[in-house]
């Protein structure tokens, strides 16, 4: 399958289920913890780029603390979700590999690229991160996470039953790789957190952790 055919099966998936998952998630943070290290270190007043916004259950959070954000997604009914549930707010609908032909060098503060990655096939991720360094300013911040493990699988959708049997795509990375990926991309890791998988219809449930990392280009 090529890496296009892999991303669309999760720009489907999130079509489906952009209603449902947007009443239940879009304004719930679950990673407070980590969301307020990456806050702290930030310029107050700087723009944040959610890569990955789905329904915009970050907008609230970064609105309130008083940045400017901008959300980004492949999903044009997860933008219709998100206006609906927070109003208007700037929001670009697009695959990520694209998101140079929106930004310009260095023009963007800070990026926030959670629980989007581990859709990525491997042969797009570096592309990604040397995008979001190529798009970020250089006193700027990232905060990424990834899922720990090996390989690539389709796994099942809960919101869809059983018409969801191993329709999303999910990619795993070890921290060695991951961690190679960066250093040869030019990025520092300044924070580092591993969030235990126990959470009931989290993906990665079945034992695959999630890292997530903060860092600043070299």
């Amino acid at each position: 399958m090529e890496s296009i055919d892999k991303r669309k099966t999760v720009l489907i998936d999130h079509e489906l289920i952009a209603e449902q998952y947007g009443d239940e998630y879009g304004f719930y943070i679950e990673d407070l913890n980590v969301y307020d290290e990456f806050e702290k270190r930030l310029k107050k007043g700087t723009t944040v780029l959610d890569l990955g916004t789905g329904p915009g259950r970050t907008y609230e959070y970064f609105k309130e603390k008083g940045y400017k954000y901008i959300g980004y997604d492949f999903s044009p009914k997860m933008k219709e979700k998100a206006m609906k549930l927070h109003g208007e707010f700037p929001y670009i609908v697009d695959d990520i590999v694209n998101v140079r032909n929106h930004f310009d060098k260095e023009s963007v503060d800070n990026i926030f690229y959670v629980y989007t990655i581990f859709h990525l096939p491997k042969e797009d991720v570096k592309k990604s991160l040397e995008d979001i360094h190529y798009i970020m300013k250089n006193d700027g911040l990232a905060i990424l996470s990834y899922m720990l493990g090996e390989g690539e699988e389709f796994v099942d959708e809960p919101y869809l039953g059983d018409k969801g049997k191993q329709v999303l795509y999910i990619q795993y990375f070890s921290k060695p790789e991951f961690n190679k990926l960066l250093e040869d991309t030019n990025f520092e890791v300044i924070y580092e957190y591993c969030k235990r998988a126990d959470a009931v219809n989290e993906i990665g449930e079945n034992g695959n952790d999630a890292v997530f990392l903060i860092v600043k280009k070299k």
